[in-house]
Order: C-alpha cells, then structure tokens, then sequence
C-alpha cells in the first residue's frame, strides 16, 4: 500500500499548492508588507535563527522545498540553492516567491531521487514525517551522499508525542487530510522521535549533532565526517 499512498501524497501536494500558505505553518508573518518574512511560531523562529547560524555556505540543497517558505531563507545564505519537489504546482509559486534569487529547480519524486553531487548544506523541512519508516534508512543513506564531507545537514518537523500525533485516527503511517473545497487524501505522516533520528545521523558519520525539541517541533543538524 506505501507506494499507493505515497503517489497519493504527491497528488494531494499537488492539489494543495494554492491553498498551503494559508493553510499550514507556511503563512508568514509580514509577507507583502515590506518586512521581513518571518515563521509565524516561536520555535520555528529559533530553527530559523539556528539555520542562518550556518551560512553562509556556497552550494546549498532544499529537498521538498514546497512553496519557498524556506527556501527564501535559504537564498540569503548560501551563493547558490538547487530546490527539489514532487509538485510542479509548487515550484511554480516558489519561483514566484523567489524572484531572481540564485536557485535551480528540479521535479524531482524524492523516493526514487539519486544525488548527483555534494553540498555544503542539505536542508528539509516537514518532509522527514512523509517518509515511511520502511525507507527511512535508504533516503538518510541518500542524504548521506549528497552531503559533502565537512558538509552540513539539517532537518526540521514535528516530533513524537504532539498533539498532532495524539489526536490522528487511524494507522499510525497514514492520515487522511481534505481540501477546502472537500476532497479528501491519505498521506504518509510518521512523527519520528528526534533522538532515534539523530542516532541514525550518527551512524552515517555526522558528528557535532545538536538542535533542539519542544512540544511542537524539532530540528536538527550534524556535520558529516
């Protein structure tokens, strides 16, 4: 059923590229005003303020860059960003989100995505929660390579135990989720426990293995060896 469900997952993506921004954490405080664009949770500031901490770098990676939330951030950063998606519906607004910024974009289905070269920063945001636990270990290998050695990787998503998790129905492996115009998809959606996230890290040879978890999200990032 995973690869049912994850083709599922890309046509509800897909779909709900219009709607995101205003619809998950992607809604940004200050977007059109002239401010600066800033994640509207306190505890994504704080992975905000981690990831700067790591620029600037010169090559970086976005692996389900979605809408350009981050990949905006990740621009002022790094010298060049190459940003993947399943979703062309969300390239196209992160294209319009980014303007002119230095970013490369690929369609990419990330379950059969192999890297082509190496980074200095890899980078995923709510994406970890979308691989099914049967191929977590074979997409961490692929992040592996795809970091170069000295290179840095760093991931963000909602951890075990939130109320998200709690208050889902059904298998733990999937959850149903709807459009708002009603139509309804079932999508991969595990809450890895950061701990177990950060100990496989460290068996692919990342050290310096730090971030930080609450309630509501968690990131973190590791230096390959």
């Amino acid at each position: 059923m995973d690869d049912e469900v994850l083709q599922e997952q890309i046509a509800y993506y897909r779909a709900r590229a219009g709607e995101y921004d205003a619809t998950s954490y992607g809604a940004l405080r200050g977007e059109g005003d002239g401010s600066e664009e800033e994640p509207p949770h306190p505890d994504l500031v704080a992975a905000l303020h981690a990831l700067q901490a790591l620029g600037p770098v010169d090559r970086i990676l976005e692996l389900a860059c979605g809408t350009g939330v981050w990949t905006r951030h990740l621009s002022r950063i790094g010298r060049s960003v190459t940003a993947l998606d399943a979703a062309p519906e969300m390239l196209d607004l992160n294209r319009q989100r980014l303007g002119n910024a230095p970013v490369t974009y690929q369609c990419v289905d990330l379950f059969g995505w192999e890297p082509e070269q190496t980074y200095d920063l890899v980078f995923f945001a709510f994406w970890l929660s979308h691989v099914p636990p049967a191929a977590l270990d074979r997409f961490l290998d692929k992040v592996r390579r795809a970091v170069r050695p000295g290179g840095r990787v760093f991931i963000l998503d909602e951890p075990a135990g939130t109320s998200d998790e709690l208050a889902a129905t059904g298998p733990a492996l999937y959850q149903p989720r709807a459009l708002l115009d009603g139509r309804e998809f079932t999508i991969v959606k595990v809450y890895y426990d950061p701990a177990a996230v950060a100990q496989k890290l460290a068996a692919r040879g990342f050290t310096h293995i730090g971030g930080s978890t609450t309630d509501t999200f968690f990131y973190l990032h590791g230096t390959r060896g």
